[in-house]
């Protein structure tokens, strides 16, 4: 413990020099629902780093590499501060074709489902009335989520190892990637993806809102250590246009920099679906208007969630987590 002010020192320095805000003590816990003093060290440092020249700050971009200088350090100023950035374009309408048919066969084969359950390796959640995970659905094959379709579609794992989302990740979000740090001539990459979800919302009220939580709450232990050594990225990719209108996903800036609410969200998720409340700080509350393949990378401890459907068009959004490796 005597050593953490020198390391929240050095920490300091190293986001003065890069303009980077490092995911990986901001993943760190010391017990639920407090942070680190490393964390805060880095929090602190952003917030000299990041208030020194607004005008360089930027919070989105159409592409997934080949910043200048300029834009990389406005880039990674703005998700140090706000824990967020989007990503236009970042993969091809062919590749959405190709979600949008695989996301259709396994809805196609949970047709007649109305409770939960897990097929080959697949996790099909349906859609209750509440939103509650373990009550039935609100009508046969009605989805709300599907959890590991990487498994079963080619789709979904090209999405989840495709070279533009890990170099978002690696180069504007802070995680480590063992194999690009090298820099040899294997460009593959080891940062792992311990998560992929299809996040589906029916229309005409029909699709429930996802209450505020914070993803990090719900890491297993491998991939929690994993984030506290090598840092973290949560990515959310549209398969439709999303936006306030159709519950779109909806993001709280800063409040990665807050410490981890764990006691207050994470036992309560899999409660009725409310997007209200005093938890979290609500002013920097933002929705982005996403067409299909644009997306948004937001830190692991970064609050956010949506609101019910209430537009008569569906709403689809390919969900991935990734931790860091080490060289």
């Amino acid at each position: 413990v005597r050593h953490l002010p020198r390391m929240a020192a050095s920490v300091a320095a190293n986001v003065a020099r890069f303009g980077l805000s490092s995911t990986r003590a901001r993943c760190h816990r010391v017990g639920r629902g407090r942070i680190s003093r490393a964390a805060r060290g880095y929090a602190a440092a952003d917030e000299a780093s990041t208030h020194t020249d607004e005008a360089l700050l930027l919070s989105e971009t159409s592409r997934a590499e080949g910043w200048d200088e300029r834009e990389l350090g406005a880039l990674r100023r703005h998700y140090a501060r706000e824990g967020w950035v989007v990503v236009r374009r970042l993969v091809t309408r062919d590749a959405v074709d190709a979600l949008h048919a695989a996301t259709d066969a396994l809805e196609a084969e949970a047709a007649a489902f109305t409770r939960s359950r897990r097929e080959r390796g697949v996790y099909f959640e349906v859609q209750s009335a509440s939103g509650r995970k373990g009550d039935p659905a609100v009508a046969p094959g009605v989805l709300r989520k599907i959890t590991s379709p990487s498994k079963r579609s080619k789709a979904f794992a090209a999405l989840a190892t495709h070279a533009n989302v890990r170099a978002v990740c690696a180069q504007l979000c802070g995680v480590s990637d063992g194999a690009r740090r090298r820099g040899t001539a294997d460009r593959s990459s080891s940062m792992r993806c311990v998560v992929d979800q299809v996040n589906l919302k029916h229309p005409g009220g029909a699709g429930t809102g996802f209450p505020w939580h914070q993803d990090v709450s719900f890491l297993k232990p491998d991939a929690r250590e994993a984030c506290e050594a090598h840092g973290g990225c949560n990515a959310v990719v549209a398969m439709d246009p999303s936006h306030e209108g159709n519950g779109g996903f909806v993001v709280l800036g800063g409040t990665h920099r807050l410490g981890e609410k764990f006691s207050q969200t994470r036992d309560a998720y899999d409660g009725a679906a409310d997007v209200s409340g005093n938890v979290f700080d609500l002013s920097r509350r933002f929705c982005p208007r996403l067409e299909p393949g644009d997306a948004i990378f937001f830190h692991p401890a970064l609050a956010h969630g949506s609101g019910t459907n209430h537009s008569p068009e569906r709403r689809r959004i390919a969900t991935l987590w990734f931790v860091g490796a080490g060289d």
